[in-house]
């Protein structure tokens, strides 16, 4: 008998206000397109904003809402602290590595410019991937889940996912980003 144990939260909700963030980011990236230092570590082709402070962090203000579903789903209430902040952007055959953001509790996703007929969203592995596959038990496991422009996706920090070569010619940006929890007292 198998038993499925310790599923995995994976949360998606959707921002219907994106088109002021949407601008936002068209106009960062249009202004800095030239300017991107991507971390020494990353084995990838994207713009990234990831370790500078460059990107405007107001655009989480326009989430909000989002972040109070998320907490009431999550039954979890506290003030949420973000660690870090960073816009990507992929242009034709840019794409993102597998990895993810541990030492963080939580990371999240929003889909500011995302063609769901030609993006691919973020895939997600099995937890347990590589042991999976070195007992013969399945092989490359993912998730996509169906994501369209405007949508938030949340989950653990410690969860691995990637970006696919982006095959089309218009632009997919995402604003990610990871946060904990400050207890209330």
């Amino acid at each position: 008998m198998k038993i499925d144990a310790f599923s995995t939260p994976i949360f998606i909700f959707h921002n219907d206000n994106n088109d002021e963030i949407k601008s936002l980011v068209k106009e960062y990236y249009r202004k800095n397109k030239f300017n991107s230092t991507k971390p020494d570590n990353w084995n990838c082709q994207l713009f990234t904003t990831f370790g500078t402070t460059n990107f405007p962090s107001d655009c989480l203000e326009k989430l909000n809402n989002t972040f109070i579903q998320f907490q009431k789903e999550l039954q979890k209430f506290g003030n949420m602290k973000f660690t870090e902040l960073w816009l990507n952007c992929y242009e034709s055959m840019n794409w993102q590595e597998r990895h993810q953001h541990c030492p963080g509790h939580w990371s999240g996703v929003y889909y500011a410019i995302f063609d769901s007929k030609e993006h691919s969203p973020t895939h997600f592995y099995h937890p347990i991937q590589n042991l999976l596959e070195s007992n013969g038990i399945c092989s490359m496991s993912t998730l996509e889940p169906k994501i369209q422009e405007g949508d938030v996706i949340i989950f653990p920090s410690w969860l691995e996912h990637a970006v696919s070569v982006n095959k089309s010619s218009k632009l997919r940006a995402t604003i990610s980003f990871n946060f904990h929890f400050d207890e209330l007292t």
